[in-house]
């Protein structure tokens, strides 16, 4: 079957999500392809606390009433703008709740292959589908995106795994796990895997591991307003004056980061908030398993059902073994790894690092292909690789696509049709101002 629509979005997380809403406002006929807030649901463990505050936490909506505060009040739940530790599962809840309400016209298929021929996207949808679009929007996060050390590019799972592998952690009951990293992720994943039986060993890279000290509350009038707001994830403040102000400006004017340089781009990225643990992970891995610093895993072999490791630390070099290794060693953008890019689309692209160069409305080099989330941080700072970042993202993607819809409808003979019947069907959830909106916009478009 083959259908029509103006735009696609592919991701149905936050970033998806949220621009389906501002779609809809703005009237625009699209469609919204995913599984709704899923790796949030099936790739992060049960217990993990979001780094972000909760004021940065919220999924955006061109109407009042849909943010974690109106989640919380909704259900009585406890609510602080800041101080919160809103664990992940309350996280997924309330981003299935935002869906539920505004954008219940979500299709649950992937996105198998992606061309471009004669001005439109020809998508091929994993239910055996095909969708055409004039427009595409990327809201994908970093799951593609994992990196591993060389010595352990080429030891299969589940020997070796990616933090960003699995969710719940139980099968780790009584395993011996070499955790490698010294960020946020590497941190969380030790102190719950240590929590639930597991006999955890950390492999930290730099001399120590680098822990961010706990916000102070009466550093001045100025400090405490701009801490307030910066929405680049707890404790990044480091209580640094000078630090605080960056986080502040890149965390609300992402555009100030588009038209630095790409050399002062690559240096703030790259030198600015390296990893770190968050001030309240420390009481739960100090003391209670084993943490090595200043390593480097040089080989890897896996023996008689088991991983060992050899590791260079401080002038020495030793074996390790283990049950499984899990790698927190972060993310590396490569819109190449994106399985379903054509070769003709990843040619057209312009690309620094694998990062694609994006325009002040976030469109690729590619006409009509947008790009939100993680792979804009390269254009658009670190605010992008956080929820905070659709605060900005959304509504100006949104509005650059309305404007070029209208622009374009009357140009087509036929324009393409943005509802079948049988979408048209599947789209009765969500709010009744959201609902009577995408009529509104479906009307239009015939």
């Amino acid at each position: 079957m083959i259908s029509s629509t103006d735009t696609v979005i592919v991701g149905a997380g936050p970033y998806g999500l949220s621009t389906s809403t501002y779609l809809t406002e703005a009237g625009v006929p699209h469609q919204i392809l995913g599984h709704p807030m899923h790796a949030w649901k099936y790739f992060t463990p049960p217990g993990m606390l979001l780094r972000s505050e909760a004021f940065a936490s919220n999924l955006y909506a061109p109407w009042a009433g849909y943010t974690v505060e109106d989640f919380c009040r909704h259900n009585r739940m406890e609510y602080k703008p800041v101080g919160l530790h809103l664990p992940v599962e309350t996280f997924v809840d309330y981003g299935q709740w935002f869906q539920s309400e505004l954008v219940g016209h979500v299709r649950p298929v992937e996105l198998s292959s992606l061309c471009r021929k004669d001005g439109y996207f020809r998508l091929g949808l994993s239910d055996g589908s095909t969708l055409v679009a004039r427009r595409v929007v990327l809201s994908l996060g970093l799951k593609s995106f994992g990196q591993a050390p060389s010595a352990l590019r080429t030891v299969p799972k589940p020997y070796v795994l990616h933090s960003g592998d699995f969710g719940d952690l139980m099968w780790s009951k009584g395993k011996e796990i070499i955790i490698v990293g010294g960020g946020q992720s590497a941190i969380g994943l030790a102190a719950l895997m240590s929590e639930v039986g597991a006999r955890v060993r950390l492999l930290v890279r730099g001399d120590a591991v680098n822990w961010s000290r706990e916000p102070r509350t009466s550093s001045g009038l100025v400090s405490r307003l701009l801490r307030a707001r910066v929405g680049l994830g707890r404790g990044w403040d480091s209580n640094r004056p000078w630090l605080l102000a960056m986080s502040y400006l890149l965390s609300e004017y992402p555009a100030t980061f588009h038209k630095l340089s790409l050399a002062q781009r690559q240096r703030i990225l790259e030198t600015s908030w390296g990893p770190s643990g968050a001030w309240w992970l420390r009481n739960r891995v100090e003391g209670k398993l084993e943490i090595s610093t200043q390593t480097e895993v040089r080989s890897a072999e896996v023996r008689n059902g088991r991983i060992v490791i050899e590791v260079d630390s401080a002038n020495r070099t030793f074996a390790l073994s283990a049950d499984h290794v899990v790698l927190a060693t972060g993310f590396k953008v490569d819109m190449a790894r994106h399985p379903f890019m054509s070769s003709e689309i990843l040619s057209s692209l312009s690309l620094i690092d694998g990062s694609p160069s994006l325009t002040s409305n976030f469109e690729t080099s590619v006409r009509d292909l947008y790009v939100l989330g993680p792979a804009a941080a390269m254009s658009f700072g670190p605010a992008l690789r956080f929820i905070y970042g659709a605060r900005y993202a959304v509504p100006h993607v949104s509005r650059h696509i309305a404007a070029r819809f209208k622009q374009e409808a009357g140009r087509f003979e036929t324009p393409p049709q943005a509802i079948t019947p049988e979408l048209a069907n599947g789209r009765a959830g969500g709010s009744l101002h959201a609902r009577s909106v995408l009529q509104a916009a479906e009307h239009n478009a015939e």
